[in-house]
């Protein structure tokens, strides 16, 4: 049984000397526990199903057919898993992909050891994670703000705290930050979701970078 607030977390990767060093850095946090390791897609997909990881790390390459199929495969295997996913070089088109197929966050295969481990953390702790701010960069410029019905509708509190989801911040952090009530903030985001025509927080941050709402630092 994992410890109380360490997230259980199943790593996937096609390359043997990787797959064992991110483990590695992971259970050397004593923050993270390792349920299982995969080094291909149906190995991943078994184990996504039978061991039910509250996160799974999972290598864009592991599969010949492409990263987003491979992410909405672990999707509908395992529906409550997070998925992080890690990319061979930050490109607009590859963390718009894995995004697009369900990731809640993206991170760089070269990346240090505690960006893996904040990355891993980040989605254990239900935040929406835009790995590092390289990777926000990359988002940021995936399309240049076009009008939208929905982003004309949000209020200006409901702006405010689509910034706050940019920034990573759980519905607490931003009740906090504000003033506010946990179960308001919940509600705010629902209707930031709807208004904008997205399906995670994720996605809502994405669509507000792309339609000027949030804006890079």
């Amino acid at each position: 049984m994992s410890p109380p607030g360490r997230p259980r977390t199943l790593i996937a990767h096609e390359q043997d000397v990787i797959r064992a060093g991110i483990m590695a850095c992971l259970r050397a946090s004593r923050r993270v526990t390792v349920v299982g390791a995969a080094r291909d897609e149906v190995q991943a997909l078994h184990l996504a199903q039978a061991l039910h990881p509250d996160i799974t790390l999972v290598s864009t390459g592991l599969s010949p057919a492409g990263g987003g199929q491979l992410l909405r495969a672990l999707r509908r295997a395992a529906p409550k898993t997070r998925l992080v996913a890690v990319v061979r070089g930050l490109t607009p088109a590859c963390v718009a992909d894995a995004l697009r197929a369900g990731a809640a966050g993206v991170v760089e295969e070269s990346a240090e050891a505690g960006e893996l481990l904040d990355a891993v953390l980040a989605a254990g702790s239900g935040r929406s994670l835009l790995s590092g701010p390289m990777a926000a960069a990359l988002i940021g410029r995936l399309g240049q703000p076009t009008p939208a019905a929905g982003s004309r509708r949000l209020t200006p509190r409901q702006r405010q705290i689509l910034r706050l989801l940019a920034q990573g911040l759980s519905n607490p952090d931003i009740a906090a930050r504000l003033g506010i009530r946990p179960a308001t903030v919940q509600l705010h985001v629902r209707q930031i979701l709807r208004r904008l025509g997205a399906v995670s927080r994720t996605q809502a941050v994405v669509l507000g970078y792309r339609l000027g709402l949030v804006h890079l630092d």
